[in-house]
C-alpha cells in the first residue's frame, strides 16, 4: 500500500521504452519476472508476488539501465557522495552501516564467510576485510569492514560505481545496500543457529 504510488508511475515509465513484455532480473542470488502486462514482478521459481520495495527498486533499475545502460565508470563511491547523499548519510549509516560493524566487530571472518556463501563474494584487498558482491547483473558492490581497537570501534562502508548513481536515485541506493546489509545479517544469523 505505501509503494502503491511508486509502483504506478514505475510501471507507466516502463511501458514507454518498448522493452519486452517479460523480463528477468537477478538481484542478489535471487531471480525475478516482470510482467509488464500483468504489472507484476514474481520472485522465481516460486512465482509468488514479490514485496513493494523489492518491486520499486527493480522497475527502477530496469528503466534506469534501459534509458543510460551501465558501463562502470572504475570509481569507487559511497552513498555521502552521491547527489542529496550527504542529507541522507547518517541515517543510512544507522540503518544499515552500524548493524553490520555491530554484528561483526568481534568475527569479520564470519562476515567474510556469509558474503561467500550467500553472495558468492569475492575477496579483495583493502580494510581489515574486503568483500565484493554482485547486486545487479553486472553490478558490484564492495563492503569494506575494519575491526575494531582500543581506539576506534568496528567500522564499515558499502561502495559502489559511480556509474550506478547514473541509473538508480540516492534513494533507490540506499534501498539497494540496506537489502544487502539486511540480508548479511540475517544469514549470518541463520548460519549461527
Amino acid at each position: 500500500m505505501g509503494y502503491d504510488i511508486a509502483l504506478g508511475m514505475a510501471w507507466e515509465e516502463l511501458k514507454g521504452l518498448g522493452l519486452p513484455s517479460s523480463n528477468i532480473i537477478s538481484l542478489f542470488q535471487d531471480r525475478y519476472e516482470i510482467k509488464q502486462a500483468e504489472r507484476e514482478v514474481l520472485f522465481l521459481p516460486s512465482r509468488r508476488q514479490a514485496i513493494e520495495t523489492v518491486s520499486v527498486l527493480l522497475l527502477h533499475y530496469l528503466i534506469g539501465r534501459s534509458k543510460n545502460g551501465y558501463e562502470p565508470a572504475g570509481e569507487w563511491i559511497s552513498i555521502k557522495e552521491t547527489y542529496g547523499g550527504k542529507l541522507f548519510c547518517s541515517n543510512f549509516s544507522r540503518r544499515a552501516i552500524r548493524p553490520l560493524a555491530e554484528r561483526f566487530s568481534q568475527s569479520p571472518e564470519e562476515l567474510v564467510r556469509t558474503l561467500q556463501d550467500d553472495f558468492a563474494g569475492r575477496m579483495l584487498e583493502g580494510a581489515d576485510v574486503a568483500v565484493e558482491v554482485e547486486t545487479f547483473p553486472g553490478v558490484i558492490v564492495r563492503i569494506l569492514f575494519w575491526r575494531s581497537d582500543e581506539d576506534l570501534p568496528a567500522d564499515a562502508t558499502m561502495l559502489f560505481d559511480r556509474a550506478l548513481a547514473q541509473i538508480l536515485t540516492m534513494e533507490d541506493l540506499t534501498v539497494l545496500l540496506t537489502i544487502l546489509a539486511d540480508d548479511v545479517l540475517e544469514g549470518s544469523e541463520q548460519s549461527s543457529q
